[in-house]
């Protein structure tokens, strides 16, 4: 969990910035571009999310139960392919502007959700099963790039929890509702001139590289609850681990801002 909070995430704070000024001016330009049509706007992201959401599940996990158990990683991998693919839309989407983005949106959650999915097949999941498809939605529904590393660490437990007793309507909704708003973001900063760009192909793989990070701390966190079966035992031992990293952080911080100590010569 703490390592998911990488340079790249980090840098979305600059962008969250960069989003609301850009979102202002355009506000302020009139009817056209005003404050009802990115309303709007952000309501088609989210449905569009939801109808990829409702109707990927099976191209995520098409092909993935036919590596036989004994060539499988010992441990969930961080693929590469997934991340470069969707930079690259990102990149593209960025040249063509608003008609590009509509492209982007249903590719990009379409192949993190096959990443999600990978992750969940190397850690022992069934992903013909139900409790799995809900368990790959749970993940886009933690949480956000954006967030500062505390308040992604704290919510994960309150974010599991909430979505637990969700039907699975309910769930693609809320997770499509989550994650839309993070594109809606992304789709603003992409409207910066000259760096739309590069701004899309960079957060497109901030966030695959997030998700993927934040979809082996949830499948490892479920691998141990069946393993030790008990999942109250297994949350406090998270927490401790949790704020030991922050511990390190906050010395490492302090450390670096720390004034060097000159001593006097002989």
């Amino acid at each position: 969990m703490a390592d998911s909070r990488g340079l790249l995430v980090r840098l979305t704070a600059l962008f969250g910035r960069q989003v609301e000024g850009v979102q202002a001016a355009i506000s302020q330009v009139g009817a056209k571009f005003g404050g009802d049509t990115w309303a709007g706007l952000s309501g088609k992201i989210q449905d569009t999310v939801e109808d990829v959401l409702w109707s990927s599940y099976s191209y995520a996990t098409f092909g993935l139960d036919a590596a036989p158990h004994f060539i499988r990683p010992k441990a969930p991998r961080k693929n590469r392919l997934h991340r470069a693919a969707t930079t690259m839309s990102g990149v593209v989407s960025g040249f063509a502007g608003l008609p590009g983005a509509f492209v982007d949106i249903p590719f990009t959650t379409a192949t993190i959700l096959r990443s999600i999915a990978e992750v969940a097949r190397d850690s022992g999941e069934d992903l013909a099963s139900e409790e799995t498809r809900r368990a790959c939605l749970e993940v886009l529904a933690f949480g956000s790039p954006s967030e500062t590393g505390e308040a992604a660490e704290s919510g994960y437990w309150a974010a599991r929890l909430g979505v637990s007793h969700l039907t699975i309507n309910l769930l693609i909704r809320s997770a499509a509702g989550r994650f839309g708003l993070i594109l809606s973001e992304k789709l603003m900063a992409q409207l910066v001139p000259v760096a739309g760009a590069v701004t899309g192909g960079l957060l497109n793989y901030s966030f695959t590289d997030y998700y993927q990070s934040m979809a082996k701390v949830h499948f490892c966190l479920r691998a141990l609850e069946r393993r030790t079966g008990d999942s109250e035992a297994v949350r406090l031992s998270f927490e401790t681990m949790v704020r030991a990293a922050r511990d390190r952080r906050r010395i490492g911080r302090r450390r670096r801002s720390a004034p060097a100590i000159l001593l006097p010569a002989r």
